[in-house]
């Protein structure tokens, strides 16, 4: 792959990143809405919140995964470059 290549990739992934991490959030809001009885047009059941925040937990896992290896990625290009460059 490219540099170019690189760099979208990871400027991707950060943007998955965020996406996920905000869906991770509202979903955990949503299940303690839901295991509380919040909306009440639905009946409010532990087990349900429960399912929901695993969830989310794995959305937000997925999301940090998602981000260290964009980070990898751009780390590396950095020490390719610094490797061949001008030392200082």
């Amino acid at each position: 792959m490219t540099r170019t290549g690189t760099i979208a990739c990871s400027v991707l992934g950060i943007i998955g990143f965020a996406f996920f991490l905000v869906c991770g959030a509202w979903v955990a809001i949503f299940a303690s809405a839901l295991s509380i009885d919040a909306p009440h047009a639905w009946k409010g059941d532990v087990r349900i919140g429960l399912i929901y925040g695993l969830i989310a937990l794995a959305l937000i896992v997925g999301a940090i995964l998602l981000l260290r290896g964009s980070i990898r990625r751009l780390r590396s290009l950095r020490q390719v470059r610094t490797a061949g460059g001008n030392p200082r």
